[in-house]
C-alpha cells in the first residue's frame, strides 16, 4: 500500500466536541450573471471553465485555436450557488464562520440572501462570521464572482498609471489583481482566467477559540545529535499554545539522493483539540559567502547546506500542472513529482507566475524528498506599491507563510520572478525607472519583514535572478554573484557550447524548446494540420518565433528531418542535447556553481515548450537524459577535451576513467585509460584530457568507469562526442519483447534510439540511448496503469533512431 505522510497538522476533535465542520464541497449551480439561462452544475472545489466544458457550454481551450473563442468566460461575471442543511446542534455553537481558501478571486458572498463578506485575493484565507445569517434546516449560499479581467482594467483606470506584465496576450493589466499571473496566458500557456471556489469552502462551528495554524521551530546542536522542537498552535483569539519536545538523535529528513526520508511524530492538545503532526526534522541554510576573484571582483555564493552538508541542487522549474483548475489533481501532482525524483532531482523551483499550490503538492514534496525554492507570487511585471495593494500581499503572506512553514521541503522564500529586471523592459518603466524601482523596493522590503516575522528560520531571497540580499542590481548576465537566468542559447540563438563561457554560482533558469510528440500533438490538432504545420498546430506555440528557432537550430547539429513527425521527435533530441550541455558545463564547476534548475519540468496544456515532461505525463528525451546528467556520479567531457568526474555523494569516489572510441562503421573499438583518480564528496575533479583526433567526425566517444570500480558506477551509454551531421550508419535495430522487457540489438551504431508505447502512459528505465553492434541492451517499461497487459504494450511498442528520422 502506498504510504503518504501528511506533514501538515491533523486536528482531532476531543470528546467535548468543541468544534464541528460542515464541508460545502460538492455540486453547486453555475449561472452567467447577465444570462441566467446559461446555467449548469459546477463542482466545488473547482473552476468555472471546467464546469462549462463538462456541460458542453464552452469550447475546449486545449483544442486547435479554441483558446481565442473562449475568452468571453474570463470577461464575464458568474454566480455560483447551492443549498445546504444546518442542524440545531451546529447552530447552538457559540460561533459559526465560513472558511474560504483559494477563492478566485473577486467574490461577494451571500448566505440566505444576506451579504456576509467579500474576497479580492486568490492567495488569502478568508473567515466570515455567518451565524447571524443561518437558520435551522435548509439554507442557501451564493458567490457572485466579478470578472478578474474587468476588475483589473478598473483598477488600472483608477490608478492612472500602467504596471505592465510581459507574455500576457489579452489581460494586459493582470499585475493589478492577486491571482496567478499565468491565468492571463504566458509564453507556454493559454489564457484561462480561472474563477470559482477553488479550495476549502466550509462552515466551522466552535464553542471557543479554534486552532488556525500549527507550526514548529527546530533548534539543533552542532553535530545534529539533539533537536529542541517547539510546536506552536495559533488560536483564533490570537493566543498561542506551545509545547517543547527534546529529541535525542533526531531522525533527519534529507533531500533526494542525500539520505533517508524520516519524520518525527508529535501529539498535544490545544483549545480542547488533539493535534497530531508529522514533522521532517532538518536544518536548511542558505550560504552567501563573499569572495574576491583573481581579477579583484567581489563575488557572492549561493549554496544550500542541509543538515550541515553542502549539496548541489539539481532540478527544474514548476508551473501550475494544468490550466484547468479541476485537472490539478493529486494524481497529476504525484506523477510529475515522482518523475522528478526518478530523474535524480533534489529541488523544484515553484515559479512566481503561478500559485501557492494545494496541500497535497507540499505533502508529496515532503514524501519524495524534493526541496522547494519557492517564489512568492509575482512575476515578469512591475507591481503597485500603494498601501491597499501591499495590504493584500501582506494578508496573503501572513496566511501562506504560517500555512506552509512546517513543510520540510521548503528551502527558501524568493520575493518574485524577474520583477527587478522587468523595470528595464517596458516603455512606461523606462521613462520613470526611479518610481518603479521604489515600488519594487517597498514590496520587497515588506516581504522580507514578513518572512522574518512568520517564518524566521528560512532565508528570504529578494528576487530571481538577483545578486543577493540588499543588492538591487540586474543579475541577468551576472555570473559571479547570487543566481542568474541564462537565456543566451534560446532567446539569442547562441550555440550550445556558449554555456561554457558562463560560470554561474547558481543558475535558476535556462532552457531550450521542443515540439510536442506526434502523439501529444494529435490531442489538439488533426493529423492534416500537423503535417501541414497549419494554424491549429502553430497556435500551440506561445513564444514568438519559437518554432522557426527550433527548426533553424537543426542545421547546426543535425541533418534535415525526413518529414514532420520526424521533425517533432528530432526537436526533442535537440532540446535534450542543449540542456545536457548546460548542466554538464556548470556541474563540472562545483563547488563554484552549486545549482542548476532548468526551465521547465511540466506543461499546463499540450504545447511546444521548454518542458521535459509533456502534458499528460509523457517523458521527453530530456527527462531521460536528466536522470543521467543529474546522476550522483558523472563523467563529463568539456569542449576543450578536459575530463572531469563529478561526485555528489557523501563518499569518496575512487576508480578509473576510460575513453572508448568506436568507429561509425562498426569496426574495432579502442579503449584508452585516462587515469585513476580520487573524487572527494561534493566535488568535480579533473581526471585528465582527451586530444582532438583527426578522425573524430567518424567515431563515437564514450567515457565511463569500469563496473567493478569501488562504487559500481557506470556512466550513461550516450556518446559524449559524435557528429550527427555526417552520413549516419543505416542501422537495423531489432527489438525482442518479453512482457514489459525489451531487448535491443543493432548491426551498426544507432544514435538516439527511442522506444515508444503509443497511447500507454508510463516510462522505460532508460531511453534515448546509443546502441553499438555486438552488445544487447535490456530495458523495462513500467506502465502507469497497472492493468495494462503485455499484449497491449507489445501492440503499442515501436522503436526508431536518428538515422530513421533524418535525410
Amino acid at each position: 500500500m502506498k504510504r503518504l505522510l501528511i506533514t501538515v497538522a491533523t486536528v482531532v476533535c476531543a470528546a467535548a466536541a468543541l468544534a464541528a465542520d460542515l464541508d460545502l464541497a460538492g455540486e453547486w449551480r453555475l449561472e452567467k450573471a447577465d444570462e441566467p439561462r446559461l446555467t449548469c452544475p459546477m463542482k466545488v472545489p473547482g473552476g468555472v471553465h471546467s464546469a462549462l466544458l463538462k456541460a458542453g457550454l464552452m469550447k475546449d481551450a486545449f483544442r486547435g485555436r479554441n483558446e481565442k473563442d473562449m475568452q468571453w468566460v474570463g470577461k464575464s461575471d458568474w454566480n455560483v450557488s447551492r443549498e445546504f442543511d444546518v442542524g440545531a446542534d451546529f447552530l447552538a455553537k457559540k460561533e459559526v464562520v465560513l472558511r474560504l481558501e483559494d477563492c478566485d478571486c473577486f467574490c461577494t458572498v451571500f448566505v440566505n440572501g444576506q451579504k456576509v463578506g467579500e474576497t479580492t485575493d486568490r492567495f488569502q484565507r478568508y473567515t466570515f462570521d455567518v451565524k447571524p445569517f443561518l437558520k435551522e434546516g435548509r439554507n442557501t449560499i451564493e458567490g457572485r464572482f466579478r470578472s478578474p479581467e474587468n476588475e483589473a482594467d478598473r483598477r488600472r483606470a483608477a490608478k492612472g498609471r500602467a504596471f505592465p506584465m510581459s507574455n500576457v496576450i489579452w489581460a494586459k493589466n493582470q499585475a493589478f489583481v492577486r491571482k496567478a499571473a499565468c491565468h492571463a496566458g504566458w509564453d507556454w500557456g493559454p489564457a484561462v482566467q480561472v474563477t470559482g471556489f477553488c479550495g476549502t469552502t466550509k462552515l466551522i462551528a466552535t464553542d471557543g477559540p479554534r486552532v488556525e495554524y500549527v507550526y514548529s521551530t527546530q533548534d539543533f546542536n552542532d553535530d545534529f545529535t539533539h533537536c529542541t522542537l517547539t510546536v506552536t498552535a495559533e488560536l483564533s483569539d490570537g493566543t498561542k499554545v506551545e509545547k517543547k519536545f527534546e529529541v535525542d538523535n533526531p531522525p533527519l529528513w534529507w533531500p533526494n539522493g542525500a539520505g533517508e526520508q524520516k519524520f518525527y511524530s508529535v501529539e498535544f492538545e490545544a483549545a480542547g483539540e488533539k493535534i497530531v503532526k508529522k514533522i521532517g526534522l532538518r536544518k536548511v541554510e542558505v550560504l552567501n559567502e563573499k569572495t574576491v576573484s583573481a581579477a579583484g571582483k567581489d563575488e557572492l555564493s549561493l549554496v544550500f547546506r542541509v543538515n550541515g552538508r553542502r549539496l548541489f541542487m539539481k532540478g527544474a522549474n514548476w508551473i501550475p500542472c494544468s490550466a484547468y483548475e479541476n485537472e490539478q489533481t493529486p494524481g497529476r501532482y504525484g506523477q510529475l513529482l515522482e518523475s522528478a525524483r526518478r530523474a535524480n532531482m533534489n529541488m523544484i523551483r515553484v515559479w512566481g507566475g503561478g500559485q501557492y499550490e494545494k496541500d497535497c503538492f507540499y505533502d508529496l514534496c515532503d514524501e519524495k524528498d524534493i526541496l522547494l525554492w519557492h517564489d512568492m507570487m509575482c512575476s515578469c511585471a512591475v507591481y503597485p506599491g500603494d498601501d491597499a495593494f501591499l495590504g493584500e500581499i501582506r494578508a496573503e503572506l501572513g496566511h501562506q507563510l504560517r500555512r506552509l512553514r512546517d513543510h520540510a521541503s521548503i528551502a527558501m522564500w524568493c520575493g518574485d520572478n524577474e520583477c527587478l529586471g522587468a523595470i528595464g523592459w517596458y516603455d512606461e518603466t523606462k521613462k520613470d525607472p526611479g518610481f518603479y524601482r521604489s515600488e519594487w523596493i517597498k514590496r520587497s522590503k515588506m516581504q522580507g519583514e514578513l518572512v522574518a516575522k512568520y517564518d524566521p528560520q528560512r532565508t528570504y531571497w529578494p528576487s530571481s535572478p538577483c545578486c543577493g540580499p540588499g543588492d538591487f542590481g540586474d543579475a541577468w548576465k551576472e555570473d559571479s554573484t547570487g543566481d542568474m537566468h541564462n537565456w543566451d542559447v534560446w532567446h539569442e540563438n547562441a550555440p550550445f557550447d556558449k554555456n561554457y563561457e558562463y560560470h554561474p554560482r547558481f543558475c535558476s533558469e535556462f532552457g531550450f524548446q521542443s515540439f510536442p510528440s506526434m502523439e501529444i500533438a494529435e490531442t489538439f490538432a488533426s493529423k492534416e494540420q500537423i503535417l501541414a504545420r497549419g494554424p491549429d498546430f502553430e497556435w500551440h506555440q506561445k513564444n514568438p518565433g519559437g518554432n522557426e528557432r527550433i527548426r533553424k537550430t537543426f542545421a547546426r547539429y543535425f541533418r534535415e528531418p525526413k518529414d514532420v513527425p520526424s521533425e517533432l521527435l528530432l526537436s526533442q533530441f535537440q532540446q535534450a542535447m542543449a540542456i545536457q550541455t548546460a548542466v554538464d558545463a556548470w556541474r563540472s564547476e562545483q563547488p563554484r556553481c552549486m545549482g542548476t534548475l532548468f526551465w521547465q519540468l511540466n506543461d499546463n496544456w499540450p504545447v511546444s515548450s521548454w518542458s521535459s515532461i509533456e502534458y499528460g505525463g509523457k517523458w521527453k528525451p530530456l527527462q531521460y537524459l536528466a536522470r543521467r546528467f543529474f546522476a550522483p556520479v558523472r563523467v563529463i567531457l568539456a569542449p576543450d577535451g578536459m575530463v572531469k568526474v563529478v561526485n555528489d555523494t557523501d563518499k569518496t569516489y575512487v576508480g578509473a576513467v576510460r575513453a572508448v572510441f568506436f568507429p561509425f562503421d562498426g569496426g574495432k573499438m579502442e579503449i584508452v585509460d585516462i587515469g585513476l583518480l580520487r573524487s572527494p564528496p561534493g566535488s568535480a575533479v579533473a581526471a585528465g584530457s582527451i586530444a582532438q583526433r583527426t578522425d573524430a567526425a567518424l567515431e563515437l566517444l564514450f567515457l565511463y568507469s569500469p563496473e567493478d570500480s569501488q562504487m559500481g558506477f557506470v556512466a550513461d551509454d550516450f556518446p559524449i562526442r559524435a557528429d550527427y551531421k555526417g552520413e549516419l550508419p543505416k542501422a537495423n535495430v531489432k527489438a525482442e519483447i518479453d512482457g514489459f522487457k525489451v531487448t535491443l540489438a543493432t548491426d551498426k551504431p544507432a544514435f538516439w534510439v527511442w522506444m515508444n508505447a503509443k497511447g500507454i502512459r508510463g516510462e522505460f528505465d532508460d531511453n534515448a540511448v546509443t546502441l553499438v553492434p555486438g552488445v544487447k541492451r535490456v530495458y523495462t517499461f513500467e506502465p502507469a496503469d497497472k492493468a495494462t497487459t503485455h499484449e497491449a504494450f507489445k501492440s503499442a511498442f515501436s522503436v526508431t533512431h536518428l538515422a530513421d528520422v533524418t535525410k
